[in-house]
């Protein structure tokens, strides 16, 4: 606990001198910052915190197996595993629900699916790994023994509710998430999902969390012994030219104006739309829904999959080390491109939090108080995380925006969106330059 209050000092004093927020302050220090010694965890495995949680432990483990990469003689940074399970991408979508508000939806990750994503990364990255997925739950538990006894470290895919123990049934099954089994101690297993320190899991929750996401069938990943330095020249190209044509061909049929180019245009124009049923003045009028939609963009664009500023500036560092690894000058020039649309993004985000309205800068402020108490406790199910995210709920309720100030500010944040796809544009354009 001692270590982790350091770190959060740590990031306040940056926050005082650029003027950051937590979130973006904490990215830029969590490698430098040495990991607290725990208990029970298994031979090599350094627990650093992270930006996002899967490429987090994705990372660890790596760095456990002894992965380093050929030009550097070091572990791949998370950036550079980031990057290579396909970095950036951007998705628009709102689901309605009978009985529920609409849900806004706003990702800048290439995949966003966590399993998928880290899936992705270790087919590149070509290193030797051993899958084990099983319907059976016996046989599952006899492969996370197996690992447990030998003490190597695993990426799991859970079910988020699964680890929580009051969430809501209704939940159960929609929330995958890729974690690291990082050690035991006793009957608790040690789990690293992004936080400086393991959260503690009893054997039996975790088996509950494993089984609930059906699609996974309680998939274990383990890296092979002997993977040692890797060239990552060929996949870090390869992974760039994924990136880059995720912006103009959409994953999923049906769902072609969502992804990409096109749904940052879909959403820049439903942003101020009036007619369309499916525009913000429509569908997020005033008040509780303002506060809703303005919320969930904000956090779909600096917390949920993504590092700050929708991951541009992480994506940015990891084409900075394939311009090193393929010593090709064009990837800085890509780099360069894509810091120029986070500072966009950014733009957009500090519109929300800064726009006079009292709830919704509350509830931007807490998203930020929220990561900063997980650092501090180390879990963001229990105590203070808990009434926090609660009470950025309940903010919903007590939202006075109108429907003239909400219409000013969906058109105030369409110019800045403007300004975001041609920054995009032209960083894809430099990235297609090179790798194209």
């Amino acid at each position: 606990m001692t270590a982790q209050r350091t770190f959060k000092q740590t990031v306040r004093e940056r926050m005082t001198k650029t003027g950051e927020r937590y979130t973006a302050a904490r990215a830029a220090l969590l490698q430098s910052h040495p990991p607290a010694p725990v208990p029970g965890l298994f031979p090599n495995y350094r627990l650093a915190g992270s930006v996002s949680a899967d490429t987090g432990a994705l990372r660890n483990v790596l760095a456990a197996a002894g992965v380093a990469l050929a030009h550097t003689g070091k572990p791949p940074a998370e950036a550079v595993v980031s990057g290579l399970c396909g970095g950036v991408g951007f998705l628009y979508a709102v689901f309605e629900y009978d009985g529920t508000p609409p849900l806004l939806s706003v990702l800048t990750r290439y995949d966003t699916m966590p399993d998928s994503y880290v899936a992705g990364g270790l087919a590149r990255l070509g290193v030797a790994a051993t899958t084990r997925a099983t319907g059976s739950a016996a046989t599952a538990k006899k492969h996370l023994d197996a690992v447990i006894e030998a003490k190597t470290p695993a990426l799991c895919v859970i079910d988020r509710a699964g680890l929580i123990e009051d969430a809501d049934a209704r939940l159960s099954g929609y929330g995958p998430a890729v974690v690291a089994l990082a050690g035991a101690d006793g009957d608790d297993l040690l789990i690293d999902d992004g936080s400086p320190t393991p959260r503690r899991v009893e054997r039996d929750r975790f088996a509950r969390a494993r089984s609930a996401y059906k699609k996974a069938k309680h998939r274990l990943v383990t890296i092979d012994p002997g993977a040692g330095r890797v060239d990552v020249a060929a996949p870090d190209r390869a992974a760039a030219a994924a990136t880059a044509d995720r912006y103009t061909t959409a994953p999923y049929k049906g769902f072609a104006s969502n992804f990409g180019f096109a749904g940052m245009e879909k959403w820049r124009r439903l942003l101020t739309d009036r007619k369309d049923a499916k525009g913000w003045p429509t569908l997020f009028p005033h008040g509780r829904l303002a506060y809703l939609a303005l919320r969930r963009t904000f956090d779909g664009l600096e917390h949920e999959y993504t590092a700050p500023a929708a991951g541009r500036p992480e994506y940015a560092e990891f084409l900075d080390g394939a311009a090193k690894a393929t010593g090709d000058a064009r990837l800085r020039a890509a780099a360069d491109a894509f810091r120029a649309a986070g500072a966009a993004w950014s733009a957009l985000t500090r519109a929300i939090e800064t726009c006079g309205d009292a709830t919704v800068e509350e509830g931007c402020r807490l998203g930020e108080s929220f990561r900063e108490l997980v650092d501090e406790c180390g879990c963001p199910d229990e105590g203070e995380p808990v009434r926090v995210a609660r009470e950025r709920q309940a903010l919903a309720h007590k939202c006075k925006l109108s429907a003239a100030d909400a219409a000013a500010l969906y058109a105030a944040l369409a110019d800045h969106l403007g300004t975001a796809i041609d920054r995009e544009r032209a960083a894809v354009a430099a990235l297609n330059a090179a790798v194209g």
